[in-house]
């Protein structure tokens, strides 16, 4: 496979970029600084809207240098992640508990925090 394949199926590898930055563990400010590219550049990458094939090639070299892997290697790639947990709890509370108002503020801001994850990834 070569670039030319990568920038004609770029919806496609739109989709496993986003994968290999996530089972990696980056985020995609620190992506974007560790490949050398723009955060606006990554995100028009990760959401297949480069239409310049000589934009798509130069910034996408970058992030395949930056993952290590060959075109072949990339567009194999398949992300080991399970699907998202949609939630955990515990039903070992007492029936007539309730919690604190310092836990209500603090469990406020974790949902919070959680929405703000779901906005960006």
């Amino acid at each position: 496979m070569s670039f030319d394949d990568l920038f004609e199926n770029r919806n496609i590898a739109a989709e496993k970029l986003k994968s290999c930055i996530r089972d990696q563990g980056y985020t995609k400010v620190s992506f974007a600084e560790k490949a050398g590219i723009s955060r606006p550049t990554l995100n028009k990458l990760i959401a297949g809207t480069i239409d310049s094939k000589s934009t798509f090639d130069r910034h996408f070299q970058k992030v395949l240098r930056t993952l290590n892997m060959s075109v072949d290697e990339f567009m194999l790639f398949t992300s080991n992640r399970c699907a998202p947990i949609e939630a955990v709890f515990s039903e070992n509370a007492p029936a007539d508990h309730e919690m604190n108002d310092t836990a209500k503020k603090q469990y406020s801001l974790l949902l919070d925090v959680l929405d703000l994850c779901a906005i960006y990834y």
